[in-house]
């Protein structure tokens, strides 16, 4: 077994239990070494840390996949824990989302998260954030799975609702939608 599919293995394990994962995130290779030497067991590697690191910008869309892919790899090669990546809004339609798949997978990441932002997004913190129709979403995140499936059953899909805090939402509907 590689070791990209051991760590996914090892990142589903750790999701599948019924006790709290505590898992850090940041942005270097270094930073998911300190984490992994210090005894935790994962590493989310976030967008918007990227964004303001690579590039010295916000987090409203302006990183790219290529970008996100490349880096994710450094961060996953230098360490022994599962890494997880943010992909924001997977770049695209559900065209696009398969692609950002392959890649991902193919980076030796253990797994990904896409939101459901319009294009271009904005930070899941900031305010005017607005979601794509449900259809849509769902077809972007079958997308991501059958991408998944062709290359490494293991890879972990997070679909990742926005809706709470977004123009025109309630608690209610992040709820019915999730």
């Amino acid at each position: 077994m590689d070791t990209a599919t051991a760590k996914r293995k090892k990142f589903r394990e750790i999701l599948n239990r019924k006790t709290l994962t505590v898992m850090p995130g940041g942005f270097s290779p270094l930073y998911a070494r300190a984490a992994q030497a210090i005894g935790f067991e994962c590493f989310f590697v976030a967008g918007s840390q990227m964004s303001a690191y690579l590039l010295g910008v916000p987090d409203t869309g302006i990183i790219g996949l290529r970008d996100i892919v490349d880096h994710a790899r450094h961060v996953a090669g230098r360490t022994e824990i599962p890494i997880f990546l943010d992909t924001d809004t997977g770049f695209g339609n559900a065209v696009n989302v398969h692609y950002t798949v392959q890649e991902c997978v193919r980076a030796g990441i253990a797994g990904l998260q896409i939101e459901d932002q319009e294009a271009p997004k904005k930070s899941g913190i900031s305010a005017g954030r607005r979601c794509i129709p449900v259809d849509e979403a769902v077809g972007k995140y079958r997308a991501a799975v059958a991408a998944r499936n062709d290359l490494d059953p293991e890879f972990v899909i997070c679909a990742r609702c926005d809706l709470l805090g977004a123009e025109g939402s309630s608690f209610e509907d992040a709820v019915e939608r999730c």
